[in-house]
């Protein structure tokens, strides 16, 4: 009998652990005061639940989870990356998440955001944020020297060089993070490349060995004389103290770097525009893509209170404070985002300049392996601004790996 009695007091200890905590993983660290007013909102509405929220580093965060829940571990709520392919799906194969459609009502976002968090008809996941890339840059340096927002590639290497004249960094490169160098790759295409473009890449009508790929190659290899010293042992910490106070002009990155900003320096005077195209007669184009959603995992100690809050993140009042603490644009279609003029115009940017076709996130280019990004650009990218690799051999290197695997670019 006191054998049992023991048995019982242990297994109340072991639930009352975990009663009324939830634990998520993120690898966005400005995202913490998000999660206390989700606390405080739900608590609001009757509903007990302590959030444990913790962030890890970008570049360790995929194969944290990964080691976790494949070892029975890690937390009850995941951010995961978007669907198809990629690091999610092995992990939704391998049944390390749970199906929300069942009790989530998802009514309130658009199919483009349903398709990048289904897999076989079901949904694992709440999309929290639509991300928009581009060229952010110091206004009041812009003033200072009379420059305007660049209309072609040309405008822009020539507002670098009257910065550099000036003794002012025309750019903050972040060298020793390899997926901003593939997102600024990403983001240059779809401008300079243009969507039809990547609609032929994408339908094998050309190749990475087209001259028009090799040329962004070697625009952006040029661009590299503009960047700050060292910029190969800098990393997107380093990018957002220089930037935040006027140590640099410009900076390829997105609308989740403008909070950041604004906390290390709130009168920091940012400006925005699309990464300007090859030539004046080409139309400027966005790289938009769904930046992940919040799931919950298989291993989830704390099952009911993971689904009011997966609940919860389905709604427009999640939306409205995920905009207003992080300055970027929620995924959820009905909530408010701040009176602000940078804001606005990223969110016109979204609506009315997305590129339709992309090779980055969310391209089927990043769907196997070896991927476009994984394999080919991030590396890619660090052995081009390190002297390691010419424009023609990253081109190469590109064509040789995607057409391993997708039909429509072997045999060429």
């Amino acid at each position: 009998m006191k054998k049992f009695l023991l048995l019982a007091l242990v297994a109340i200890i072991a639930v009352s652990a975990f009663a009324g905590k939830v634990t998520i993983w993120s690898w966005r660290t400005q995202d913490a005061q998000v999660w206390e007013e989700v606390e405080a909102a739900l608590k609001s509405k009757g509903l007990d639940i302590t959030i444990e929220y913790t962030a890890f580093a970008p570049t360790e965060y995929d194969s944290k989870v990964a080691l976790a829940l494949q070892t029975g571990e890690g937390p009850d709520i995941v951010y995961s990356r978007r669907l198809p392919g990629g690091r999610t799906q092995v992990l939704i194969e391998n049944g390390l998440y749970l199906p929300i459609d069942e009790f989530t009502d998802m009514s309130n976002f658009p199919q483009a955001s349903l398709n990048s968090v289904t897999w076989e008809d079901k949904v694992y996941g709440v999309p929290f944020a639509v991300q928009v890339v581009g060229i952010f840059y110091n206004k009041d340096f812009y003033d200072q020297y009379g420059l305007e927002e660049p209309e072609t590639w040309d405008e822009l290497v020539a507002n670098a060089e009257v910065l550099k004249k000036n003794g002012i960094v025309p750019f903050f490169a972040t060298g020793k993070e390899a997926w901003a160098l593939t997102m600024q790759h990403a983001m240059c295409g779809v401008s300079v490349l243009g969507p039809d473009w990547i609609k032929a890449l994408t339908d094998g009508e050309t190749n990475f060995l087209d001259p028009k790929f090799t040329d962004l190659n070697k625009k952006l290899n040029d661009l590299k004389v503009y960047y700050q010293d060292g910029f190969m042992g800098n990393t997107t910490v380093d990018q957002d103290a220089a930037f935040a106070f006027g140590q640099a002009a410009m900076v390829f990155y997105g609308v989740w770097g403008y909070q950041t900003w604004k906390d290390l320096n709130p009168d920091v005077n940012v400006g925005y525009f699309m990464v300007p195209p090859a030539t004046a007669d080409q139309t400027p184009y966005a790289y938009t893509y769904l930046d992940g959603a919040i799931a919950i995992t298989s291993n989830v100690k704390n099952l009911e209170d993971s689904k009011e809050i997966i609940k919860f993140c389905a709604t427009p009042e999640f939306g409205t404070i995920f905009a207003g603490i992080t300055y970027n644009i929620p995924a959820v279609v009905g909530a408010t985002i701040p009176p602000d003029p940078l804001l606005e115009e990223v969110l016109g940017v979204y609506n009315n300049n997305a590129s339709p076709w992309v090779y980055w996130v969310g391209s089927v280019f990043t769907t196997q392996k070896p991927s476009l990004y994984d394999d080919v650009l991030s590396p890619g990218m660090q052995a081009l601004y390190a002297g390691q690799l010419t424009p023609e051999g990253l081109s190469q290197m590109a064509q040789d790996a995607i057409s391993q695997w997708y039909p429509p670019l072997m045999n060429q």
